[in-house]
């Protein structure tokens, strides 16, 4: 499991083999719990590396996880229509001494 403490900016990166990041049409990274998306970054929100996407998450982002257990998932459409998607990841929201935003 992932730990990822509330209230800080990770960077959650997702690294490619077979297809290149420059190629996507759209790219999602969803942060879930419970049936529902607490956090949702598109291609816009992302770093495109050569063979790797980043999304940085805001002090609110995290701070909106809480100390919950949750899943995260890469999907992506490449140009030509091709549909992949990672593996889902177990996270955790770890406390933080000062749970807010500073």
């Amino acid at each position: 499991m992932t730990e990822i403490i509330i209230g800080t900016t990770p960077t959650i990166t997702y690294n490619f083999k077979t297809v290149s990041p420059s190629d996507f049409r759209a790219c999602i990274l969803t942060i879930k719990c419970n049936g529902q998306i607490l956090i949702e970054k598109t291609l816009s929100d992302a770093e495109i590396g050569t063979d790797s996407v980043s999304w940085t998450l805001s002090q609110a982002e995290t701070l909106s996880l809480g100390t919950r257990v949750a899943k995260m998932m890469c999907n992506w459409v490449t140009a030509d229509g091709t549909r992949g998607a990672s593996e889902i990841t177990t996270i955790r929201g770890d406390t933080n001494h000062i749970p807010e935003v500073i």
